[in-house]
């Protein structure tokens, strides 16, 4: 079954486009001054400029703010600004989740994650269903990667919660 995960729209235009919009205009104002009118350090502003670049990169190019998740049983895709990045889950080489359950943040790598692929924020407080996105991209991994640390330490906890509730 295929569900689909939108990121509410104005926190996606607020949160990911409006940030990059204005992390261009930083990156245009802070190289200009730096070659034209040096008000600060000209090496301070070409820093800012890369760091402008970086969130530039991540917003535009490389997709890593995705707008829509979708998962089926056999596919997740992450899509925005017209195109996406589809991944087949038993094609999966790696598939790395980083929760951040008090934020409802998750970073995801997936695959030979690179700067132009494979690297997602999904914010899953501001997702629709958010909630079930969250638990569906965790079962996601502990289903992957059945061997790691995180799922050892799950089944361990459910063990236990399960013997403490016979007691």
């Amino acid at each position: 079954m295929e569900k689909k995960y939108t990121y509410e729209a104005p926190f996606y235009f607020i949160e990911v486009v409006l940030v990059g919009v204005v992390c261009i205009a930083v990156m245009i104002i802070c190289l200009a001054l730096a070659l034209f009118y040096p008000i600060l350090p000209p090496g301070l502003l070409v820093f800012i400029a890369i760091i402008a670049f970086y969130q530039v990169w991540n917003t535009f190019i490389s997709l890593s703010n995705p707008e829509i998740v979708t998962l089926s049983d056999s596919e997740i895709s992450f899509a925005g600004f017209n195109r996406v990045h589809s991944y087949k889950i038993d094609e999966l080489s790696t598939f790395l989740v980083r929760p951040f359950p008090s934020s409802g943040k998750t970073y995801i790598r997936v695959n030979n994650h690179t700067i132009f692929k494979g690297r997602y924020w999904v914010p899953t407080k501001v997702f629709s269903d958010g909630k079930e996105l969250f638990a569906q991209i965790n079962e996601l991994d502990y289903k992957i990667n059945p061997d790691s640390l995180k799922s050892r330490a799950r089944r361990v906890n459910s063990e236990y919660i399960k013997n403490k509730k016979r007691k």
